[in-house]
């Protein structure tokens, strides 16, 4: 999972410090999560989700699929 939040900073022109403080997090769980030292928390997850809302929750948690969520999926 710590690429596609490297690739959604990429997308969004986001340092770290500016990710951290978009979902609302500390900035030094950002740089854990980036260098493998810790994996992200649900809620970690969700703040993303939240902020993003245009992320595709399966790509951000597989890394499989479009990053972007595509419309006409009928549940």
């Amino acid at each position: 999972m710590k690429e596609q939040i490297i690739k959604i900073m990429e997308t969004e022109g986001m340092t770290p410090a500016k990710f951290a403080d978009e979902i609302g997090v500390q900035r030094s769980s950002i740089s854990h999560i980036i260098s493998g030292r810790n994996k992200p928390s649900f809620d970690f997850i969700v703040k993303i989700m939240e902020r993003f809302q245009g992320i595709n929750a399966d790509w951000l948690l597989t890394g499989k699929g479009s990053m972007i969520k595509t419309s006409g999926h009928a549940s």
